[in-house]
């Protein structure tokens, strides 16, 4: 998904991938504001910007985010995003203090995690 994409084009992306692999999907995808009020058992992030903060700058957004799993989250972004624009925000502070939880995308694709 390279190139600048609206959320709603990168959740029509995401919806289709797993779609043709034959994944379950429906209701699947959701950007923050749209699942205030939900919860599941492990929940999947990305965070994709290039050059604001975004939702990353309100409190109130992030605490939807970062309050909605039950057992576990995977938070999926640049390292080079974190350690940059976001370095201020709470995600960015989360992300020094998890350092260690880190994995690169290469890594991912080889099982390594």
């Amino acid at each position: 998904m390279k190139g600048r994409h609206t959320a709603s084009s990168r959740r029509n992306v995401l919806e289709q991938k797993l779609k043709n692999a034959k994944l379950a999907w429906e209701n699947k995808c959701f950007n923050v504001d749209s699942f205030q009020g939900n919860e599941q058992a492990y929940i999947l992030i990305s965070i994709h910007r290039a050059d604001k903060l975004g939702f990353l700058a309100n409190l109130r957004r992030l605490n939807v985010m970062l309050s909605r799993c039950k057992r576990g989250m995977v938070i999926c972004t640049s390292r080079a995003f974190m350690e940059g624009k976001a370095r201020s925000s709470l995600v960015g502070q989360l992300a020094k203090e998890w350092e260690d939880g880190r994995v690169s995308w290469r890594d991912t694709l080889r099982g390594r995690f």
